[in-house]
């Protein structure tokens, strides 16, 4: 009970307080979440902003960009690379195999892929889909192995949308709390 009493302390203290000391332990905990899939971390880290003793103000905005939105961001982006690269190389197999179970085939797939030319616009729509708060990041990951995005705009697209999905994750909650504790 007192170990996870401390864990929860010092997930409090990197939102908290932010600091080059908060940067790996964010990054490798992004990372690790990405990979296994969890939980949606970004909502944990923001819901940390209800133990925020002074005010939510732009100093603060500016800390938890640098020391907590970048490295979750670069960190989920480096995570989710494993799952993309097996949905990328073993997605057309593993589909061949299963449509049955899955109810569609690689025809199917390769009829929605004609839909994604690679121009911009595709690219933009996957960066919107990265940057909103509740949608997890695993479907996006295997989608984008499945119809073949290009790698290094995955990853790219992937850090930028990360990292503003922490963002807009902790000033909306950040503002709101803020906003209820002071009624």
């Amino acid at each position: 009970m007192e170990e996870s009493l401390n864990i929860i302390y010092s997930v409090q203290n990197l939102i908290l307080d932010p600091g080059k000391a908060s940067i790996l332990p964010l990054f490798i905990s992004s990372l690790l979440n990405d990979i296994l899939g969890l939980l949606p971390f970004s909502l944990v880290l923001a819901g940390q902003l209800a133990n925020l003793s002074g005010e939510f103000n732009v100093p603060l905005l500016a800390k938890l960009l640098v020391f907590v939105s970048v490295p979750v961001g670069i960190g989920s982006a480096i995570g989710c690379l494993p799952v993309y690269a097996a949905s990328y190389f073993g997605g057309k197999p593993l589909i061949s195999q299963s449509q049955k179970l899955l109810r569609f085939s690689w025809a199917d797939v390769e009829k929605v892929s004609r839909n994604f030319k690679g121009l911009w616009y595709d690219e933009v729509i996957f960066l919107l889909l990265r940057a909103i708060p509740i949608l997890p990041s695993m479907p996006l990951n295997i989608a984008a192995g499945i119809i073949r995005m290009r790698p290094w705009p995955f990853w790219f697209l992937t850090a930028v949308g990360s990292i503003i999905r922490m963002m807009l994750t902790l000033l909306v909650v950040g503002f709101s709390l803020w906003g209820i504790i002071n009624l």
